[in-house]
């Protein structure tokens, strides 16, 4: 029998505070999960969005050397096993409505994938304000990252007529973000939620425990601090987590269309046909890992898949298999769902060896045709979709 091995399961701890860069840059191994502690922070209202290859454009918050006035979009692709949240749950990159404020965890290229987010012309003059960290590992919105870390922000004052709102911090304080008193704008057009309905600005009472989403304000690049808009506000427990279970259930639906995603491990290939493979499956919803925990017995699907995730026709290009061993990781890394599994094939599909990216399903999912441009239908558009189209330079 030949068997093929490509890393160990061990991966870095999740950490729950961050630098903002280390002093050496480190470089991401495509075969291992990237250690969250040595990203560099970013944070930037969301510009761009190629939601089927992962992929986006953020506006960079910060005056320095003119960054924020000046300096180019910072374009950038998610890692295969990248995170992002949204109102407290996970989510897909395209839930992510455009302008949305993020805060983001980045890494330089892994190796050999330096072209996936193509050079900015030396032309433009903008070397000086171009940040090299283009691989995102985790992406959250303000309501996501405050409440995870346990940030609590209260009203102050509301100025309705001078279109501002005083938030106060308070608790556990963010180490990246903003932890001071600070003053936002507060428009007509945001949305308050309050006892899980669309309320009025004048609902806004001082002492209130709020989370928010924030967005562009218009003004702010002049000055030396942001400034930025409250886009929506929830003013009560109900309302923030009737939202956060509704992107939860929205989530689940999408891993359970598309299957989870992981990676391929090991392959070992039988001397008469057949084979097995060890696959680490992502961080997704506990909700998607139990049902392949619970449907063991039954059978699995699984589907190659590129690194944005993308399949060709994943409800026919698979092959089923049978659970061979379920093994539980202490301490996994960020974008490891600490779960690896063996599986036991009567055949192998020719993609699957180690380092591979793969869907894969439980046997109680439906099978959904996924719209056109979700699949890949050629060895052009497959090498197509290996770099990102910069839609202005």
């Amino acid at each position: 029998m030949l068997s093929v091995r490509l890393r160990p399961l061990a991966v870095a701890l999740y950490c729950t505070s961050f630098s903002f860069a280390t002093e050496e840059k480190f470089t991401t191994n495509p075969a291992a999960f990237a250690p969250l502690e040595k990203a560099r922070y970013l944070s930037g209202e969301l510009v761009y969005m190629d939601p089927v290859n992962r992929r986006g454009g953020i506006r960079i918050d910060g005056a320095e050397n003119g960054r924020y006035w000046a300096g180019p979009v910072h374009y950038f692709a998610l890692l295969p096993y990248a995170v992002i949240w949204r109102n407290g749950a996970r989510a897909a990159l395209r839930d992510m409505p455009l302008g949305t404020h993020l805060n983001g965890w980045f890494f330089l290229p892994p190796n050999g994938e330096e072209d996936t987010i193509p050079p900015i012309p030396d032309s433009l003059g903008y070397q000086k304000l171009i940040v090299p960290e283009n691989h995102a590992l985790m992406l959250k919105d303000d309501f996501s990252h405050y409440a995870r870390h346990s940030q609590i922000w209260k009203v102050k004052s509301v100025e309705i007529e001078k279109e501002k709102i005083h938030l106060e911090p308070s608790g556990k304080l963010v180490e990246q973000g903003i932890k001071i008193p600070f003053t936002f704008d507060l428009l007509a057009t945001t949305r308050v939620w309050r006892n899980k309905r669309w309320v009025d600005l004048t609902d806004i009472k001082p002492g209130t425990t709020v989370r928010f989403n924030l967005g562009w304000a218009q003004g702010g690049h002049y000055n030396t601090e942001r400034e930025f808009t409250v886009t929506e506000l929830w003013l009560d427990e109900a309302s923030w987590k009737a939202s956060t279970e509704l992107q939860r259930k929205k989530h689940v639906r999408f891993q359970r269309q598309r299957w989870t995603p992981g990676w391929i491990d090991e392959v070992e290939i039988f001397d008469f046909g057949g084979g097995r493979l060890t696959i680490t499956l992502f961080e997704v919803n506990r909700e998607v890992i139990e049902d392949l925990s619970r449907e063991r017995n039954d059978r699995i699907a699984v589907a190659c898949a590129e690194k944005t995730l993308r399949t060709w026709y994943h409800r026919g290009d698979r092959k089923f298999c049978k659970l061979e061993k379920w093994t539980e990781v202490k301490n996994p890394g960020a974008g490891s769902s600490g779960v690896q599994i063996t599986l036991r094939f009567k055949e192998l599909l020719k993609g699957y060896s180690p380092g591979t990216c793969v869907r894969v399903k439980a046997d109680s999912w439906k099978f959904v045709s996924m719209p056109p441009e979700e699949r890949i239908h050629s060895i052009e558009e497959q090498k197509h979709g290996q770099k990102m189209v910069l839609p202005i330079y």
